[in-house]
């Protein structure tokens, strides 16, 4: 009796496991004609920027060689634009727009605080958490 709960419960626990994996198989893998090497970022401004300087940002940030879409928030100041990072870095979008429009720009940094509070999803300390990072590694490329 005790050897076919054993076995029925490696069973089940192997079920699961290739579940999961299946699972994030399924969820993590590049789709066709998405470009993996796109992030987002913030460029803020010390003051908020009126429509003559918006169309400017967006111009000169859309010319950049990588970045692939601009938007601009003129009351906050800011810049968020999605570029492919193994083109070009925040950092260089950030001083070409310092140079060309002699204003402070910046790149936005959270804070750890911020940072903290972004995604309370998984305890990274936890088995499930360990387990669907182990598979996720397995199949990036």
């Amino acid at each position: 009796m005790l050897k076919r709960i054993l076995i029925g419960t490696t069973l089940l626990l192997v079920v699961l496991v290739t579940t999961l994996a299946v699972h994030i198989y399924a969820v993590t893998r590049p789709k066709p004609g998405a470009i993996s090497h796109l992030a987002l970022t913030r460029i803020d401004f010390d003051q908020s920027l009126d429509s003559l300087q918006a169309v400017q940002m967006t111009n000169l940030v859309n010319k950049l060689e990588g970045v692939q879409e601009v938007r601009v928030n003129k009351n906050s100041g800011h810049v968020i634009c999605m570029y492919n990072h193994k083109e070009i870095s925040p950092n260089d979008i950030a001083a070409m727009l310092k140079s060309e429009t002699s204003m402070v720009a910046s790149v936005y940094q959270p804070s750890q605080e911020t940072l903290a509070q972004s995604c309370p999803a998984f305890n990274e300390e936890s088995l499930t958490y360990k387990l669907g990072a182990f598979f996720q590694k397995s199949f990036e490329n």
